[in-house]
């Protein structure tokens, strides 16, 4: 049996208070708002620092809804399909063959990704732990402006 690990979040009761008086489609989507804000901040801005690619292929690496999941708060960050080929780069491939037998050759492995993204999962959970009632209360409070003007 896998061992579970379990976060404490700082401030719930005032987080759920506040979110109580909003309409359920608003409390989405500020929830995605938050997530999105921190997946950017500490996982896209790092990935794409240690990438040595042009422009081009960094813009392929961002969050995306993953609308897959049944979730509709589920979002990945990552390398999307634009720039699928830094899939190959990140894990290498076998010796490809053709069907008479001469080589192709292969891909070999130089994990940048990868490393980067799993060193930086204590951040992501660190924001949700301790900076996501500021968050919501920045939000809510940009949301109540636009709303008295």
């Amino acid at each position: 049996m896998a061992d579970s690990i379990t976060y404490k979040l700082e401030g719930v009761d005032e987080i759920l208070d506040a979110l109580s008086a909003l309409e359920p489609k608003q409390i989405l989507n500020i929830i995605k708002s938050v997530e999105r804000k921190d997946l950017t901040e500490n996982i896209i801005k790092p990935v794409r620092a240690a990438l040595p690619y042009s422009e081009q292929s960094k813009k392929g690496i961002r969050v995306i809804s993953d609308k897959w999941l049944g979730d509709k708060t589920a979002m990945w960050a990552g390398v999307s399909s634009d720039v699928f080929w830094l899939r190959f780069v990140e894990k290498g491939t076998d010796v490809r063959t053709t069907k008479k037998g001469g080589t192709r050759g292969s891909i070999k492995a130089r994990p940048l990704i990868i490393p980067t993204i799993t060193g930086q999962i204590d951040e992501v959970i660190g924001y949700f732990t301790t900076d996501f009632g500021d968050a919501v209360e920045t939000i809510i409070n940009r949301k109540l402006k636009k709303i008295r003007k």
